[in-house]
């Protein structure tokens, strides 16, 4: 700590209040049950009434009949009133409490929000019967979170709407002859269409005709049909949209990344293969390896600012692609090249899921990751503010991908040009834009680890950011969703938890 904060009194209260509320003592007095959404509302904890008797009465009740279980600190408190106190004890080597009276206002203001809000999230959380005769493998929302598709290993799709309070079945139909792994919503821009991938090795696009009765079974129309290059099934799948641009990105069991754009951008019934490269280079994965692969864009549509002002291309594409138990990052410079900007490291397994957050304002980007060795995992990837290349950035600094491969099917006189040649490789030689300085809008940017989460204790499946980049949720093999929130001392703490079962 610098002499400018160690002793200015509301970075020692700020800090004061983040260690009492994370330290296990205090948590345990505000966690003495697992409340459902209804426990907690506005007439039952009122300002200046705290929760007696019948609420203990409410909570046993609701814990033995409630399919969906909420754990907030908001919840378990009620009411600021009850917090403050426990904030005024004594620290632990008998200190007074550096909470001073602004502090607690601003306290007593911002649980009492809090609480609503995640009432509000509560009581929006529903069970429904989805039909499928199997297990559910993935869900997506569209754009504007109004639509739903459910993937599954019966083979088919189902998109559902949302109409007020509950959701309604449009379309059911037999997608895929395997089962279906992942599913996702193409951007607005270009008509309802849904991308799906399954183990039959194929990606399919379904784009909706709003003509056709629902539930027809022909109301989504196949339009791209693309088969695996290797005979390995595809293993996730994302789209890039910057307004009516749209690409691609798809990922093999046995680490072919591929990258596509449409011929005509007008529309989306054929594609062209702009770029691949293997990703485990010259390892890959055995046959009866457990494998671990995910593709990922950045979402908004400019990078982080200060890549901009480094000289990145206000229009480069971000894609994070988890291989095994490390992610690559890669960007697009101005000649729509791809190159590596950073890796990120640390899981001691595989990795299953891997989130950009949204916030170009904020100086730099936040990228979250789900491992099978229990750890959700943050960094920030940032951007040096001197413009050369340092000598010793390891595998954070700028590197053109030498090592990749061309397409199985490439001749050389169908030699990508562009953001194809970047990836694949076309070119044994040394690459002309290799060099930072020869290459227009290559930056080099340091991957920090910043947090590693434990709270699932075991395997770690999902992780998302909301819409703000502020809320990071998770969920793993505990059947528990965890949200976090990041501190005033920088580090991510869980704000709340939503058990999925009553028994929970």
């Amino acid at each position: 700590m610098d002499q400018t904060t160690e002793h200015d009194p509301i970075q020692l209260s700020l800090d004061a209040v983040t260690r009492k509320l994370h330290r296990p003592a205090f948590l345990s007095n505000l966690t003495p049950s697992r409340l459902p959404s209804c426990a907690a509302s506005d007439s039952s904890l009122s300002p200046g009434e705290g929760p007696g008797p019948h609420h203990a009465e409410a909570r046993s009740h609701h814990r033995k009949h409630s399919h969906l279980n909420i754990v907030t600190l908001d919840d378990a408190v009620g009411k600021a009133d009850l917090v403050l106190p426990l904030l005024q004890e004594p620290s632990a080597d008998g200190s007074a409490s550096a909470v001073d009276a602004n502090v607690q206002e601003y306290l007593r203001a911002a649980f009492w929000g809090a609480r609503n809000a995640y009432a509000n999230m509560a009581a929006s959380f529903q069970t429904f019967a989805h039909g499928h005769q199997d297990l559910v493998l993935a869900v997506d929302f569209n754009y504007f979170g109004t639509r739903m598709v459910t993937a599954s290993s019966d083979h088919r799709l189902k998109v559902w709407d949302k109409k007020e309070e509950s959701w309604s079945l449009v379309e059911s139909w037999k997608a895929h002859d395997a089962e279906i792994v992942d599913v996702k919503w193409n951007g607005p821009f270009m008509g309802e269409v849904v991308g799906s991938i399954g183990e039959d090795g194929r990606c399919k696009l379904w784009q909706e005709d709003v003509t056709e009765v629902p539930m027809s079974g022909n109301r989504f129309k196949l339009i791209t049909n693309l088969a695996s290059q290797t005979n390995a099934p595809f293993m996730s799948l994302d789209f890039k949209n910057i307004m009516q641009e749209t690409w691609l990105a798809l990922i093999t069991r046995d680490g072919l990344l591929l990258v596509y754009e449409p011929t005509d951008q007008s529309n989306l019934n054929e594609w062209t293969s702009i770029a691949e490269t293997w990703v485990c280079g010259n390892n890959p994965p055995g046959r009866q390896e457990e494998v671990g692969f995910k593709v990922a864009f950045h979402k908004e549509k400019l990078p982080c600012w200060t890549a901009i002002m480094a000289g990145l291309d206000r229009k480069s594409l971000g894609l994070a692609v988890a291989a095994m138990n490390k992610v690559i990052v890669f960007r697009t410079d101005k000649t729509k090249r791809f190159f590596k900007v950073a890796e990120l490291e640390g899981a001691q397994q595989i990795i299953r899921d891997v989130a950009w957050a949204n916030g170009s304002m904020r100086g730099y980007d936040v990228l979250a990751t789900a491992s099978k060795d229990g750890a959700i995992r943050i960094y920030e990837l940032s951007t040096p503010r001197s413009d050369k290349v340092s000598t010793n950035m390891g595998a954070s600094s700028t590197t053109a991908m030498a090592d990749s491969m061309p397409s199985p099917s490439m001749s050389k006189s169908r030699a990508p040009s562009g953001i194809g040649a970047g990836l694949a490789g076309a070119s044994k030689g040394p690459d002309p834009v290799q060099d930072h300085e020869q290459g227009p809008g290559r930056i080099s940017q340091v991957a920090k680890l910043v947090d590693e989460l434990h709270s699932h204790q075991s395997a770690v499946w999902r992780v998302a950011f909301s819409q703000m980049g502020d809320l990071l949720v998770s969920t793993g093999d505990d059947a528990t969703i965890r949200a976090w929130k990041k501190a005033v001392n920088g580090h991510w703490l869980e704000y709340s938890e939503i058990g999925t079962s009553g028994d929970n």
